[in-house]
C-alpha cells in the first residue's frame, strides 16, 4: 500500500502546481489587456458611432443624438440633436411638453472653448460668459440613460461617439469622409443566359402629408392672412425615418415610430403676395419626395371704427351749422365708412364743405 500512497501524493502535488501556473498566466494576460486598453491601442474609428448624414453633397450636415443637461434624470424623456456643418453647430432638445424648450447655435469661429468632461460636452462662445453644457450619448444607449442616474457612465469619456463628435466640430471634413457612402463600383458586364429577365424594383420614395397650413398640396395655392407661418406634417418610409428639409433647412422632428416622424418648421415670415414653400423628404436609399406649394399672404384689413361717419352724417353736421373745419377734425378722428365718388364730393361741397374737409374725407376713405 505504501507505493500507491506515494504515487497519489506525487500526482496531487503536480496537479496543484499546474493550477497555480494556470492562474498566474491568466492574471498576466488580463493585466496586459488592461494596459493595452489604457494606452488606447484597442480603439479604432470603427469603435465610434458614425453620425447621420443629412442633405448629401448640397449642404452636408452631421446629426448626432443628444439630450438636455438633465437628460439622465429618471423623470426626463427629453431628446434632441446636434446639427454640425462647416459653418457651425446648432443644438435643440424636445421635452415631454412637445416643444423645443432649450437650444443654442453658434458658428465655428465663435467657439472659444470646447472639451468633453465626463458625460457632458462643454461649449463656450467668444464674448459670452455663459457656458453651454449638453449631455451627449449614443442613440442605442438612450434607454439605459433614461433608466436612472446610475447609468451616467454610459456616455463617459471615450464612449461611443464622443471622439467623432469632437472631430466633427473641429475637423468637419474628416468625419464627413468617414460617413459618406463609398462611390459605386461599376462591375463588368455579364452576359446572362436566355431564361426570363428578373425585374428590378426601384426603391419607393417617402410619403409626405402636410397638416398645416390646411389644404396645402403639391402645386396648390394656399390663402393665409397671418404671419409668421409654421409648416407641419408627417413623413413616412418603409426603410426607416426619413430626413426632412423645409426650404433647404433641416426641419424639427419628433419620431412617432420606426417608420414615421412628425416634422415642423421654425416660424416662417411671409411677404404680402406669393411665398414659395418646398418640403423635401429623403430616405436611406437617397430617394427623395418633394412637395412644393405656394402660400398667398393677404394681410387682414384694419377694422372699421364703429363711430365712423357716412355721407349723410357729414352733410347733417354741415347743415346743423357745425363748422367745416370741425367736421374735418371729426373725420380724421373717426374715419368714414363709405367709398367716396365724384357725386359725393359735389353734394358735400354744396352743403358747405371746404377744401380741408374734402381732403380729410379722401384720406380717410377705406382701401378698395
Amino acid at each position: 500500500m505504501r507505493p500507491n500512497q506515494d504515487n497519489w501524493r506525487t500526482c496531487r502535488k503536480a496537479l496543484l502546481l499546474f493550477l497555480i501556473i494556470g492562474v498566474a498566466l491568466a492574471s498576466a494576460a488580463g493585466q496586459a489587456r488592461k494596459k493595452s486598453k489604457a494606452a488606447g491601442g484597442g480603439a479604432s474609428p470603427d469603435d465610434y458611432q458614425k453620425p447621420q448624414l443629412l442633405n448629401g453633397d448640397t449642404n452636408p450636415t452631421l446629426r448626432y443624438p443628444a439630450a438636455s443637461f438633465s437628460g439622465w434624470s429618471v423623470k426626463s424623456t427629453s431628446y434632441g440633436w446636434f446639427d454640425v456643418t462647416r459653418q457651425g453647430i446648432r443644438y435643440g432638445v424636445v421635452q415631454p411638453a412637445d416643444k423645443i424648450s432649450e437650444g443654442f447655435s453658434m458658428s465655428s469661429s465663435e467657439i472659444t472653448d470646447l472639451k468633453i468632461e465626463q458625460t457632458y460636452l462643454m461649449f463656450r462662445r467668444g464674448g459670452d460668459k455663459k457656458k453651454y453644457s449638453v449631455f451627449y450619448l449614443s442613440q442605442e444607449r438612450w434607454g439605459t440613460v433614461h433608466s436612472g442616474p446610475g447609468a451616467m457612465g454610459a456616455a463617459g469619456m471615450g464612449a461611443l461617439g464622443t471622439a467623432s463628435m469632437f472631430q466633427a466640430i473641429r475637423n468637419f471634413d474628416n468625419v464627413l469622409a468617414m460617413v459618406k457612402p463609398p462611390a459605386p463600383v461599376v462591375a463588368p458586364a455579364i452576359v446572362a443566359p436566355p431564361p426570363a429577365p428578373i425585374p428590378v424594383v426601384p426603391p419607393s420614395p417617402p410619403a409626405v402629408i402636410v397638416a398645416s397650413p390646411s389644404g396645402a398640396r403639391a402645386d396648390q395655392i394656399v390663402e393665409v392672412q397671418e404671419t409668421p407661418l409654421v409648416i407641419r406634417g408627417v413623413a413616412m418610409d418603409s426603410t426607416g425615418i426619413p430626413v426632412v428639409n423645409i426650404n433647404g433647412s433641416p426641419a424639427n422632428m419628433r419620431p412617432q415610430n420606426n417608420q414615421a416622424t412628425e416634422f415642423w418648421s421654425d416660424p416662417l415670415p411671409l411677404q404680402p403676395g406669393t411665398n414659395s414653400v418646398q418640403i423635401t423628404a429623403s430616405n436611406s436609399a437617397h430617394v427623395e419626395t418633394k412637395v412644393a406649394f405656394t402660400v398667398h399672404y393677404t394681410p387682414k384689413a384694419a377694422p372699421v371704427n364703429p363711430r365712423a361717419l357716412d355721407k349723410t352724417a357729414i352733410i347733417s353736421l354741415l347743415a346743423g351749422a357745425v363748422p367745416s373745419s370741425r367736421v374735418a377734425e371729426i373725420v380724421k378722428e373717426r374715419g368714414i365708412k363709405f367709398r367716396v365718388t365724384a357725386d359725393d364730393i359735389k353734394e358735400i361741397r354744396a352743403a358747405g364743405g371746404s377744401d380741408e374737409l374734402i381732403e380729410a374725407i379722401q384720406q380717410a376713405a377705406p382701401a378698395p
